[in-house]
């Protein structure tokens, strides 16, 4: 899992913003998260907003276009 934090202030508002990138969310992200939510002493003192799950499709071949292989499988 490769993973980035950025903090951000504007005006009153203030957090951080979480990015992580991982083959398999399944393997990652939700394991992490669930171990967090078990015995992750901070989550009493801060609040979560939101979370999402993006799929992002790979890289382009010559002559290929984003997505090919997805919307072309059979």
């Amino acid at each position: 899992m490769l993973r980035r934090g950025f903090s951000y202030v504007d005006g009153p508002e203030s957090g951080l913003l979480f990015l992580a990138w991982q083959a398999d969310p399944r393997h990652g992200f939700i394991p992490v998260q669930q171990q967090l939510v078990q015995s992750d002493a901070l989550g009493r003192f801060i609040r979560h907003e939101t979370s999402a799950l993006f799929a992002m499709p790979g890289g382009v071949s010559d002559g290929a276009y984003i997505g090919q292989s997805l919307l072309e499988a059979s």
